[in-house]
């Protein structure tokens, strides 16, 4: 799984509902939504299917990168989806990126296409408001609190969020190139004066963050509506244990790990903890689901340190498949130390693993006990040390508690069926406190509509 962040079925399965929400008309405005592009690019697609079980009337407007994987596992609901393709431009700016680095590109060239893919989807975006007499505009990603927004003045109120960033690499960490400390002062300094210039998050309706980081780097001057709702969620019919799962071998302790990989993610560090563990047990095994560019440096690494044998990659599979696998294992291990949100830690909570991760950006904001350890910053010995020790000390008897207690907290908090009734209530009050939006030729005369017993 190149991006197990993924929480959609495989296939999509529409039942009828009884929630309000059917006189609701959204448009979800995204570059990407993607299972398998991975990161955030997955949310899109769970407000999507969400908003659509509980009978909303959504429409999604995104790039046409994707237009395949995406009418493929909308089926019967394809017909929903306007997708924007590409321009010239874009294409030569892509081919300028080629030979950047990843972090590089992320602050240059990336970010001038989703400029340009925004110029786009704005004017198709107020089409569309016209047509489907949309009520309330969604921009769910980028999750980033400093890119700015072209998504206003569209004749409906623009519900931005929720967000998660503001982040830096924790004191003590290896950055993977030495040119970012450069690049991410220019990058932050430079979208200051573009949320000025492109002012769709000052004039928003409604701003949404996942916390008081986020919140923080908010562009200056931002006089909209801040309200905190957690970006990430699992899905319950996907992430939970099946029941016929193959019998165990005894006395094998097997750590599982899932996520692009990518140099950020620490799957290097989780390679070490595995060597150390092995030093003292040769029963300790490891599972790692996902694919990247990553891929071959570690299995290199794995090769080095002695470990083949003990290390399994998956690849990337499907989320039921990637479900399964991860349930198959005792302790998903996640040292990753740029992670906004972190979705694959819910995930694995929700499959009933007690997680060791790193305390740090999103993981610091689900791990803690009773149902995981959280690893403090340090420089990279001491986080192995730390991990193998905290490894150790899981029992079976305290992984089994610290997993029951994992998937409780997933269930009061984190599934996305509850998630959506709180988004229908953002929308709500956005729509009647929308003080920005010029009304456009065509758009409805009311901005909400209140769902009624005779409608």
């Amino acid at each position: 799984m190149s991006a197990p962040r993924s929480t959609a079925p495989d296939s999509v399965s529409l039942p009828t509902s009884d929630r309000p929400g059917e006189q609701l008309r959204v448009l979800i405005v995204t570059e990407n939504a993607s299972q398998r592009h991975g990161g955030e690019s997955i949310l899109p697609l769970h407000w999507f299917l969400g908003l659509l079980r509980a009978n909303v009337d959504v429409r999604l407007l995104m790039h046409a990168r994707h237009e395949r994987e995406v009418v493929e596992l909308l089926g019967e609901n394809a017909f929903r989806v306007h997708f924007v393709p590409d321009t010239l431009s874009q294409k030569i700016l892509w081919t300028l990126s080629r030979p950047l680095p990843h972090n590089v590109k992320v602050f240059t060239t990336v970010w001038f296409m989703h400029l340009i893919t925004q110029f786009t989807q704005r004017r198709v975006a107020r089409r569309m408001i016209a047509q489907h007499q949309i009520n309330v505009v969604h921009e769910p990603i980028p999750v980033s609190p400093r890119l700015p927004s072209m998504m206003y003045d569209l004749g409906a109120p623009v519900v931005i969020g929720p967000m998660n960033g503001n982040m830096s690499y924790p004191p003590g960490s290896r950055r993977p190139l030495f040119q970012e400390p450069i690049f991410r002062p220019l990058a932050r300094s430079f979208t200051s004066l573009a949320n000025w210039l492109i002012p769709g998050k000052r004039r928003s309706a409604l701003l949404l963050v996942a916390n008081e980081r986020t919140r923080q780097g908010l562009p200056r001057n931002c006089s909209a509506r801040v309200e905190t709702l957690v970006e990430n969620g699992v899905d319950p019919e996907v992430w939970r244990r099946p029941d016929d799962l193959p019998t165990r071998p005894d006395g094998v302790l097997r750590l599982g790990f899932s996520g692009r990989l990518l140099d950020w993610k620490g799957v290097d560090v989780v390679l070490a903890v595995l060597a150390e563990l092995r030093k003292q047990s040769p029963a300790v095994e490891l599972w790692i689901v996902g694919d990247g560019p990553e891929r071959k440096r570690l299995g290199r690494q794995a090769e080095h340190l002695g470990l083949v044998g003990a290390v399994t990659f998956h690849g990337w599979v499907g989320q039921n498949e990637c479900a399964r696998l991860l349930s198959q294992c005792d302790v998903f291990v996640y040292p990753s130390v740029m992670d906004c949100g972190g979705a694959v830690v819910l995930e694995a909570m929700s499959l009933g693993l007690p997680v060791v991760a790193l305390n740090w950006g999103g993981p610091a904001d689900y791990v803690r006990p009773p149902f995981g350890v959280a690893i403090d910053p340090a420089p990279r010995r001491q986080v192995i040390a730390e991990m193998v020790k905290a490894i150790q000390s899981l029992t079976p008897e305290k992984r089994r508690r610290m997993g029951a207690a994992a998937q409780k907290e997933i269930a009061d908090h984190y599934a996305w069926p509850a998630k959506i009734q709180e988004i229908l209530a953002k929308y709500k009050d956005a729509c009647g406190a929308d003080t920005h939006t010029p009304k456009a030729e065509g758009t409805a005369e009311s901005l909400c509509v209140e769902s009624s017993p005779s409608a």
